[in-house]
């Protein structure tokens, strides 16, 4: 529940595993996302940067390559993770899951992943001519403006946009919602503090630290790209940390009252949902 974090790389591989692993809205669904992926992030990535011919067959060709290691090394410790939770829930064990136990090994998942593939796409970063550093500064910049911009034209509709997000994600690993859950979301989503200009003012820092690196290349400088990018809250001052945690913690109590008011229908769906899950990643490790 957190704001999603700056840059193009994180963003890209951000969007991407949660589209994969958590938001998908059927089984159909996840294998054909999945296979679209490499696609779907070269789309990104040009929607930033204006790549040469040379380049983009170095782009192809690393993410091919972090696709078919992440299918065949990742993929199957997802499906066993999903497949634990899900005995977890059809054993009746549901009230005693620690969602803080949970979002462990996603975060590692999250992780070993993010290092993969910055590993094989800062070598192509290095490449980047001033010109294309710049046009990508232009364009960090605009999407950043634009995307507050439509807050502050309508910041209720942000507000009901957040709501209908919450709800749909919880309909899709519960089922249909009752009026108590439609309640405790209306309330979450009025009461936890959302400002944007705060989370742009990081934007900005961000930013502004990733393009400067990429112009000055000093020395060592794709490592610090990439600690840059695996840990944008180095940058954070102290208040902003302590908001983001504070939004963290709402947003796990708000999960675990959810969880805790679920009926034994919605229960059944949460398992049948998540062993979907689990055999649309083990189908698609095995193609």
């Amino acid at each position: 529940m957190t704001d999603p974090v700056p840059g193009l790389l994180n963003r890209t591989w951000r969007i991407a595993t949660l589209v994969a692993l958590l938001f998908l809205c059927s089984c159909s669904s996840v294998q054909f996302a999945y296979n679209q992926l490499d696609r779907w992030m070269r789309w990104q990535i040009d929607d930033y940067v204006d790549l040469t011919s040379a380049q983009k067959g170095q782009l192809v060709a690393a993410l091919d390559s972090f696709h078919s290691w992440h299918r065949q090394t990742q993929l199957p410790h997802y499906a066993d993770f999903l497949s634990q939770l899900a005995d977890q829930v059809e054993q009746g064990q549901l009230q005693q899951v620690q969602l803080a136990a949970v979002e462990e090994p996603l975060r590692q998942f999250w992780d070993t992943a993010s290092m993969q593939l910055y590993d094989l796409l800062l070598p192509l970063a290095a490449q980047l001519s001033d010109a294309q550093i710049t046009g990508m500064e232009q364009k960090l910049r605009e999407k950043r403006e634009e995307s507050l911009e439509k807050w502050q034209k309508s910041p209720d509709r942000i507000q009901r946009r957040r709501k209908k997000q919450i709800r749909r994600q919880s309909e899709r690993w519960l089922g249909s919602l009752s009026g108590e859950q439609e309640q405790l979301i209306a309330a979450w989503v009025a009461q936890v503090e959302y400002n944007p200009l705060l989370r742009d003012q990081q934007r900005q820092i961000w930013q502004a630290q990733f393009i400067d690196l990429l112009r000055r290349k000093p020395d060592g400088y794709l490592a610090q790209l990439r600690d840059l990018m695996l840990n944008p809250e180095q940058l954070w001052p102290e208040d902003y940390r302590q908001m983001q945690e504070q939004r963290h913690q709402q947003a796990r109590e708000l999960s675990e009252q959810i969880l805790a008011s679920t009926t034994e229908q919605q229960r059944q769906h949460l398992t049948q949902t998540l062993r979907e899950y689990a055999r649309d990643f083990r189908t698609l490790a095995n193609q």
